[in-house]
């Protein structure tokens, strides 16, 4: 803080009441120094920043301080980098895991570190939104409109890009936008000011980002899962698990209904396949068993522990049962537990609640 003569444009010292060239009473103003070049050195906030800048002065300089005023482009440039940061992270893990098949441990660890940096950066963002409404004229109180659902934050996001005053309020003095040239630069050891083209380039690389990370994670899902369960969970069962693990299914109800058992018994696990006993009690009840359809098929749970890959399918059956010239058709559901046996999906068993992970 300095104090400024208006008769003579001279800075003096902040207890210079009086101005020591021509002695006129002298008013307070924001000025951080005065270079040895003799260029006045205004707070950071009044200068068109570059986006590197902005960053370093948001996260660090004003981590939590609520103090002065924000403008729109200081605002708006710490959301643009906070975006493409968390975006992009999610684009390597995303790839990595693509290309590493690694199933759900590179996803996790992402969440985990995006959930990390949001409760890092949510303090300083906190304290922007809070100087960034001081420019519009208003308190901080007005971040309570976020709490309000639905309409609520929307109100804030219209207050947050208002135009801010041009005149001094109660927060501070008015803002000056100035820009940063090279000879700026050196004095003050920040970048020249980030140009428009700089700002385009950075939304259409974000934006190009989101279209491609999206496609990219609808063309992996599976047809019949819903976006981003579908890429989820072949993250998990590897690509086309889900189709093979549903197939396996459907095709063990074709083999009993057609009443070519031996087909069928393929598609069970291989434990019940391989003891003579198991499966002659399989067959007895096979035989008694009404035609069963199936309706519907959803995954409810994916697992993976080391090689094993299990699905649970959330199955609506319908059983078609035919006695006395009659033909009666009843639903059912059932859950059944789908696991990977050398690279074949086979059946572990019916249940008719959901079975336990164990």
């Amino acid at each position: 803080m300095k104090r400024y003569c208006d008769a003579c444009r001279h800075y003096c010292d902040e207890a210079a009441m009086f101005c020591p060239t021509c002695g006129q009473y002298t008013v307070a103003t924001e000025v951080e120094r005065i270079a040895p070049e003799g260029d006045v050195i205004y707070p950071l906030s009044h200068y068109q920043l570059s986006y590197k800048d902005t960053f370093l002065y948001v996260m660090g300089t004003k981590f939590m301080d609520t103090d002065g005023r924000a403008s729109r482009r200081e605002f708006f440039q710490f959301l643009l980098l906070w975006h493409i940061a968390i975006i992009g992270l999610l684009v390597v893990f995303y790839g990595l895991t693509a290309i590493l098949h690694t199933g759900p441990y590179l996803i996790g660890l992402a969440g985990l570190i995006v959930a990390i940096l949001s409760l890092v950066s949510l303090m300083p963002l906190i304290a922007l939104s809070v100087r960034r409404l001081h420019d519009t004229g208003k308190s901080s109180a007005t971040l309570l409109l976020f709490l309000i659902p639905f309409v609520g934050p929307l109100i804030l996001l219209g207050l947050l890009c208002v135009k801010g005053q041009p005149q001094d309020n109660q927060y501070g003095s008015a803002l000056q936008h100035i820009i940063i040239d090279k000879r700026l630069a050196s004095i003050m050891k920040v970048s020249p000011t980030s140009n428009a083209l700089t700002t385009r380039v950075l939304v259409g690389l974000l934006v190009i980002v989101i279209c491609v990370f999206g496609a990219s994670l609808r063309a992996m899902g599976p047809a019949n899962e819903v976006f981003p369960d579908g890429w989820l969970t072949n993250a998990i069962v590897g690509e086309g698990g889900t189709e093979a693990a549903r197939s396996a299914v459907q095709n063990y109800f074709d083999a009993v209904n057609n009443k070519d058992y031996d087909k069928a018994f393929t598609y069970i696990i291989s434990q019940a396949s391989t003891n003579p006993t198991e499966k002659q009690k399989w067959l007895a009840s096979m035989k008694q068993a009404p035609k069963v359809d199936v309706v519907s098929l959803g995954a409810t749970r994916v697992s993976r522990t080391g090689d094993l890959k299990r699905i649970v399918f959330e199955a609506n059956l319908q059983t078609t049962t035919t006695g006395a010239g009659l033909v009666e058709a009843t639903p059912m559901k059932r859950y059944i537990s789908v696991i990977e046996e050398n690279g074949a999906w086979r059946i572990e068993g019916f249940y008719k609640t959901m079975p336990n992970d164990d």
